[in-house]
């Protein structure tokens, strides 16, 4: 499980629309990528890439948390977030409570992206959090199969793996 208070932030902005808790947690997005590598990284970018959330569940959230993350990089970065590069097209149900191998069924070709906006760019696929990674995985193949150049990943959190 993700640590507190990093995992009551992202429930808040998530699922209580707390969206006022965006900027903070770009803000801490920039910070992680002002270490090595994420300098380089950065420079060479063309474009930012929030994981989409199908548009049914846009509509009921009414924000999607990666755009705001993703929005959060933006400063001191050329690259434009690229809002319609990639969409989930096909609704899934959450993948919370669901194995790894659920997880990557679940996603596996529910997206799909703007060869026009992606091919031969650099891109970075932003996410709230990863937890077996099979969406960003999904993701970065669709970018990757519509012609991107390259695609890196970037996530808020990650699950706690290990001890301290």
């Amino acid at each position: 499980m993700h640590e507190d208070p990093l995992r009551k932030a992202i429930l808040a902005l998530k699922y209580d629309g707390r969206v006022e808790l965006a900027p903070s947690l770009g803000r801490y997005l920039r910070a992680v990528t002002s270490t090595a590598p994420w300098p380089a990284i950065l420079r060479r970018l063309d474009g930012i890439v929030p994981v989409p959330l199908h548009k049914e569940r846009l509509q009921e959230r009414g924000f999607n948390q990666s755009q705001l993350l993703a929005l959060g990089l933006t400063v001191g970065c050329a690259a434009l977030v690229l809002d319609n590069a990639i969409e989930r097209y096909q609704a899934t149900r959450s993948q919370v409570g669901l194995s790894p191998l659920e997880r990557a069924v679940n996603v596996k070709g529910k997206f799909s992206a703007d060869s026009m906006l992606v091919s031969g760019k650099k891109l970075l696929l932003v996410d709230d959090v990863y937890t077996t990674g099979a969406t960003m995985r999904e993701c970065a193949t669709t970018l990757r199969e519509s012609g991107a150049d390259a695609v890196f990943g970037l996530v808020l959190a990650s699950p706690y793996t290990g001890a301290m």
